[in-house]
């Protein structure tokens, strides 16, 4: 079994529709933080889903939903996820936010 740190996947939505962040490949499993950061002065939202296959996550994928972040601020959020569960994002305001998860990955 390999485990390597290091940056899992980034992104910086140039619109407001839900997207697939991070999908762990099969036998990897990852403990990592997902950062968002608020790169403009506005106030926006975000979510976040965990789901347990590809594809648009559904109610009870959530783990944050329409949560407000302040302008020029950050928020980190653990996520632990195995294949085939995957990570998703969506951005309130398109070019508002980057998400970054970093971490460790067992594969």
């Amino acid at each position: 079994m390999a485990i390597e740190y290091k940056r899992l996947a980034a992104s910086a939505p140039a619109d407001t529709n839900e997207a697939e962040l991070y999908a762990p490949a099969s036998g990897e499993e990852i403990i990592a933080n997902l950062v968002i950061t608020n790169v403009t002065a506005t106030l926006t939202t975000f979510r976040v889903a965990h789901t347990d296959a590809s594809g648009a996550a559904a109610a009870e994928d959530w783990i944050a939903y329409d949560e407000n972040l302040a302008g020029h601020s950050r928020l980190t959020i653990p996520i632990t996820a195995q294949n085939p569960e995957t990570v998703r994002i969506r951005s309130g305001t398109a070019d508002a936010l980057t998400f970054h998860l970093a971490g460790m990955k067992k594969t």
